[in-house]
């Protein structure tokens, strides 16, 4: 697959989303939320043959909605849907 951006570009576009919302996350727990969750970020996005996301910088491919929900929930990690 060729994206338009090369990959290092994309993980740090990536990092800087991910650190964005840990810092709402935190703002949140200080004004009297529920507190931080530690799970991980995975962007989830979709692709012409299902979905793909990047975890620990390696591409992992799945087929459908169902195969994403149950592996996030296997590895205990937060999915954030882009391009559905």
């Amino acid at each position: 697959m060729r994206l338009k951006t090369e990959w290092h570009v994309l993980r740090e576009r990536i990092k800087a989303v991910a650190h964005l919302l840990e810092l709402e996350e935190v703002r949140n727990a200080a004004a009297g939320g529920e507190g931080v969750d530690a799970r991980q970020w995975v962007i989830v996005y979709r692709t012409a043959q299902g979905f793909c996301c990047m975890y620990r910088s390696k591409p992992v491919e799945f087929d459908e909605m169902l195969d994403v929900q149950i592996w996030s929930e296997e590895e205990d990690v937060r999915t954030w849907f882009i391009g559905l």
